[in-house]
């Protein structure tokens, strides 16, 4: 008890320091300057930046773009009330690096040259990446005019991280003295997740902090906005008017001033599941997409007409029986009772029955463009595992709406949006049996988006990427240690018998912000899942403890794999002098045995050893 007291003590004292440090480091109070038209030398991003407490807000790409076309590198053209276009014009020159993603996002999007405002939240772009990018970029170049800078100096850094060893090490020693089996390995294990935690929350305070001369343009721009709001009716003005109102559009929409403009330009913005944008045919439209109902739609023939004799079956069962005691009490003749229940079943069974005969016997052709892939879970699971329903729509140019149809996912995963494709699908039951692209989407072929880090800041977490402690940031795949390399498809067929796809993005292990970790997943049609996580440096050695942490259970040391192993229930891990990795394999019938986790951790080791 004494060792627990002894741990909270610490930890508080450690929050203690913290909040201290943090009310230390909040911005500047800023007081709005004299209301002025005088336009000063920021760009509408980092206008928003300083005048919005030194964080980021969704407006600054649309006031990006519409500065761009207050500039003339694009122009905004109103069609009708509920069209209108970007079109851009010529080579660009030369544009700072943020302006450049958003062009880019455009240009990838326009046929001919021009594309939709309201398609500008289509693409097959990851939109969390992309943002992260624009926001650093942005922060990057506040930090180059002295405006911005990060909250956490590297003395700060340090102190807290330091400091956050002691309380580490007192709950690991308390977590010691309460673990009941005699060797007491709790401990470390205990530690090393308390440092992290403590130090994640040490970077999810991080943000960045404004300077004197930051508080001072802010000021400025704050007058900017007093006189922008009496001067101008902005909060009407769609993107369009940016021809008569020049860069004071793009700052109005920086400043908050703009929502119609901004809303109409969703550069930021994830699209919609229900609302897609589609240029096939040649002309951009607004498509409507419905996701019906799954009790019969969007389910193959062959299962559906099983499901539907069984829901037969067991409706007639149980009218047959109610029938019976309606007729034990005179209430139902006994000459009816089966005629009756045997009707009850075929009228359940036969509507499923009758439609997946027909799908079978004629299914259509579907030819058109995909606007919308989505996958969302049905609610169900296997062990652990989820199961999902793949949907594909398919704008065919006739009609405004369109219903999804699902599809296996095996046929899902190498589509695209913006696919052309022919289909055969079944009318009655939306599955579609076979889908081949018959013209790439141009988002294929597209130039890669500068969004892989270019400025290498010391941006907050919820800026971008953290580094809480300068000079100790774990290397990842830039060293050649890609968890696909180390574990293939063929090395899960000989070890596990499974037969699996090409590997997919999937979300890291729970791991400090301090740990860059790469990670891969193999799916199967089974739900069988196995995760493949990768890191180097010294503190990479986090991935050694963090079967213990997932599983609550003890790992045992394996002998033989590199540097040394550890063995938990669906999960192992190895050090080398390269990195370390850790396989974790899911499955609706439980871990698998110890002996293919162990061969396929010996193959990853060597092949990080050559």
């Amino acid at each position: 008890m004494a060792a627990w007291v002894a741990a909270a003590v610490a930890t508080g004292l450690w929050l203690l320091l913290l909040l201290g440090l943090a009310m230390a480091t909040r911005n500047p109070d800023v007081e709005p300057g004299p209301a002025t038209g005088e336009l000063a030398g920021q760009s509408p991003a980092v206008v928003d930046l300083i005048t919005g407490n030194w964080r980021l807000c969704d407006e600054a790409a649309s006031a990006t773009l519409l500065d761009l076309a207050a500039r003339g590198v694009v122009a905004v053209e109103e069609i009708g009330p509920e069209l209108s276009l970007v079109r851009l014009r010529g080579e660009p020159g030369d544009l700072r690096p943020y302006e450049r993603l958003v062009y880019d996002h455009v240009r990838s999007l326009a046929v001919d040259g021009v594309v939709a405002t309201g398609a500008l939240a289509e693409g097959s772009r990851d939109l969390g990446r992309w943002w992260r990018s624009f926001r650093k970029k942005v922060i990057v170049e506040a930090r180059e005019q002295g405006l911005s800078r990060p909250r956490w100096s590297r003395a700060h850094a340090l102190l807290l991280g330091v400091a956050a060893v002691v309380p580490a090490v007192a709950i690991g020693i308390a977590f010691s003295a309460d673990d009941t089996r005699a060797n007491h390995d709790g401990g470390p294990g205990a530690a090393i997740v308390s440092f992290a935690l403590l130090v994640a929350l040490m970077g999810r305070l991080n943000g960045e902090r404004g300077t004197a001369e930051g508080a001072g343009a802010a000021a400025h721009w704050l007058g900017v906005r007093e006189h922008l709001r009496a001067t101008g009716r902005f909060a009407e003005q769609p993107a369009a008017s940016v021809t008569i109102w020049g860069r004071h559009l793009a700052y109005a929409a920086a400043l908050g001033l703009a929502p119609r403009a901004v809303r109409s330009l969703p550069v930021s913005t994830p699209a919609d599941d229900n609302r897609a944008w589609s240029d096939y045919g040649g002309m951009w439209h607004v498509v409507d997409v419905r996701y019906p109902s799954r009790l019969l739609w969007g389910r193959p023939p062959g299962p559906t007409i099983l499901r539907g004799l069984a829901a037969g079956w067991f409706a007639g069962f149980f009218a047959w029986i109610l029938l019976v005691v309606a007729a034990a009490f005179g209430v139902w003749p006994d000459g009816l009772v089966l005629p009756a229940a045997l009707a009850v079943g075929l009228a359940v069974a036969g509507l499923p029955v009758v439609y997946a005969i027909s799908d079978l016997g004629g299914a259509a052709a579907v030819e058109g463009q995909i606007v919308r892939l989505r996958r969302f879970s049905d609610g169900g699971k296997a062990g652990d595992t989820p199961k999902w329903t793949y949907w594909c729509a398919i704008d065919e140019g006739g009609s405004r709406e369109v219903r999804a149809m699902c599809l296996s996912e095996e046929m899902w995963r190498p589509l695209r949006e913006g696919d052309k494709v022919r289909a055969v699908a079944g009318r009655r039951l939306g599955w579609i049996r076979r889908i081949d692209v018959t013209e790439g989407s141009r988002l294929r072929d597209a130039a890669s988006y500068d969004d892989t880090g270019e400025h290498l800041v010391d941006a907050p977490e919820n800026l971008g990427e953290v580094r809480v402690l300068p000079g100790l940031a774990s290397r990842g795949a830039a060293d050649g240690m890609r968890p696909a390399d180390l574990v293939t498809p063929a090395d899960l067929k000989r070890a596990l018998g499974i037969d699996v796809g090409e590997p997919v993005a999937c979300d890291g292990l729970p791991a400090p912000s301090w740990l860059r970790i790469d990670s891969c997943r193999y799916e199967t049609g089974t739900g069988v899942t196995v995760d493949v996580h990768t890191a180097t440096g010294l503190r990479s050695r986090y991935l050694m403890v963090i079967g213990h942490t997932l599983t609550r259970v003890q790992g045992r040391p394996v002998e033989g794999v590199g540097d040394g192993a550890m063995l938990y229930p669906g999960l192992v891990s190895a050090a080398t002098r390269q990195g370390t990795f850790a396989i974790t394999v899911s499955s609706p019938q439980g871990p698998p045995p110890p002996g293919p986790l162990i061969e396929l951790a010996r193959t990853a080791a060597a092949r990080l050893g050559q």
